[in-house]
């Protein structure tokens, strides 16, 4: 088995977005890691290169090998530091979430980040519809931790990417909305869980990592 005894090199811009979960891993496994920030000054002479192999962040550097695909590269590092569950139901379920994202990330940056004039002018509208949508999902999600049995963690009694995940995810978008109150009332046990989890396994993250003055 390879070593983790080299330097982790992380690309990505100045925000949390699709690189959140990749940081908020390397540093509750307390890995050697570099969080570098691409400015867009830079991007585009990055995006050109080979070191961009797909022409988009993030990019994972480690040990002479570039890394790409942001789900890829946790499920790579999850496997690493041994947050990929214990059993094929527990990758899937971990496998599962990890692609929600992608759902619900579309549907906020067309609020955060509007490229044409219809989005630009209807802001409020996708926001509504992406609260909508966040509100659907996380009652996905605490069906899943019922089942589980509403353990000491998501999936059981083993901490995993999925609790990193959910926490990250529940925090990135109560960060940038008002979710608490839909929180509590939607998820009261799956939201008790989260916040344990911000408060211990991935203080670290939020305190020093987490990018607290953006929008993405």
């Amino acid at each position: 088995m390879e070593e983790n005894n080299g330097t982790y090199k992380l690309y990505y811009f100045n925000g949390n977005g699709r690189a959140m979960i990749i940081r908020a891993i390397l540093e509750y496994s307390k890995a050697k890691w570099e969080d570098i920030k691409v400015s867009n000054e830079e991007w585009p002479k990055m995006k050109s290169s080979s070191q961009c192999e797909y022409g988009q962040l993030p990019v994972l550097e480690y040990n002479g090998k570039t890394y790409s695909q942001s789900h890829a590269i946790e499920l790579y590092l999850g496997k690493k530091f041994n947050l990929y569950g214990s059993s094929i139901d527990d990758e899937y379920q971990i496998n599962s979430l990890l692609d929600s994202f992608d759902d619900l990330f579309i549907v906020f940056h067309a609020y955060a980040a509007p490229t044409n004039e219809e989005d630009k002018k209807n802001k409020e509208q996708i926001k509504q519809e992406f609260l909508m949508k966040l509100g659907f999902f996380i009652e996905v999600y605490d069906k899943h931790y019922e089942k589980n049995g509403y353990k000491k963690y998501y999936l059981g009694d083993t901490f995993t990417i999925a609790d990193i995940f959910l926490c990250c995810l529940l925090f990135y978008y109560s960060h940038l909305f008002t979710c608490e109150d839909m929180y509590e009332k939607k998820i009261p046990k799956l939201y008790t869980l989260i916040k344990e989890i911000r408060d211990n396994e991935l203080k670290d993250f939020f305190d020093k990592r987490f990018i607290k003055e953006t929008n993405i």
